[in-house]
């Protein structure tokens, strides 16, 4: 029996240690992520789409505020059914990481040609952070692309 329990106790032990992060790895669980598009020379409803999405619902943004640089906690977001939960729950377990380390807000010049922009915004425990990508690619880091799409292609599903 104690054979029994020190090897239980050394297989606990050990998993601990294997799905723990590393001192320099990104340990963070989201606990929301907020996502949408916005356009500025714009008329009608859709101009300005953000979502929030959370482990277990998702919501929307009523307030319609044009994003900037700096947060904005102003937002007012509603509830939305479980089907659109389901499209979008992807997103908050494929957020690129990667952004976390970015010094820059900002990647290219969103909406400045009226061709909108991108938002983004993660917030866990340790960090509160937001960008505003171009919509154009070619101006935002390469391994961002994919995700900005499924971002666009769920934004799409959502209306």
């Amino acid at each position: 029996m104690k054979t029994l329990m020190k090897s239980l106790l050394l297989l606990l032990l050990l998993s601990f240690l294997c799905f723990s992060c590393g001192k320099d790895e990104e340990c963070q669980d989201a606990d929301f992520i907020e996502f949408g598009q916005y356009y500025g020379y714009c008329a009608g409803e859709r101009c300005i789409e953000i979502y929030k999405l959370d482990a277990s619902q998702l919501y929307e943004d009523t307030s319609d505020i044009y994003p900037s640089a700096t947060l904005n906690d102003n937002k007012k977001f509603i509830l939305l059914p479980s089907q659109k939960f389901d499209l979008a729950k992807g997103l908050i377990n494929s957020f690129p990481l990667g952004l976390l380390s970015e010094t820059k807000v900002t990647f290219g010049i969103p909406d400045a040609y009226d061709q909108g922009g991108l938002y983004l915004r993660y917030k866990s425990e340790q960090t509160d952070r937001l960008w505003l990508f171009d919509n154009d690619l070619t101006q935002v880091p390469e391994y961002t692309h994919n995700y900005l799409d499924e971002v666009k292609r769920i934004k799409e599903l959502l209306q």
